[in-house]
């Protein structure tokens, strides 16, 4: 089973399931800043004892042969992490390194949209 997350800076006026539908098909929506990758990169980079194979992200313990890992897709305004056999905690771990970096959590699972 895995569980999505996703993030974006910005565009707090606006419908949060029409905004992430837009962003998750590729459209820009105005009011939503820049995703810095960079910096994403940085900060997940930066997670102690977790490891990246390409695009997948690997909390303490994870293995791409047993997980549990997250699916992470970068665009040019949105982050999104999908989870594969992870934890809360792991979930959590995420959702702290982006708020850090000034992104809000959209739960597409329960269409909410986090401080």
């Amino acid at each position: 089973m895995s569980y999505t997350l996703a993030f974006w800076s910005g565009g707090d006026s606006a419908d949060c399931g029409e905004t992430y539908n837009r962003l998750n098909s590729g459209e820009r929506v105005a009011g939503v800043r820049p995703v810095d990758a960079a910096a994403v990169e940085s900060a997940i980079g930066d997670l102690d004892r977790w490891s990246r194979n390409q695009n997948m992200l690997y909390p303490p313990g994870g293995t791409a042969a047993d997980g549990p890992a997250f699916d992470v897709f970068m665009d040019d305004q949105l982050v999104v992490f999908t989870g594969y056999g992870v934890e809360p905690h792991d979930i959590n771990v995420v959702i702290d390194v982006m708020r850090s970096l000034g992104f809000r959590l959209y739960d597409p699972q329960t269409l909410e949209r986090f401080e």
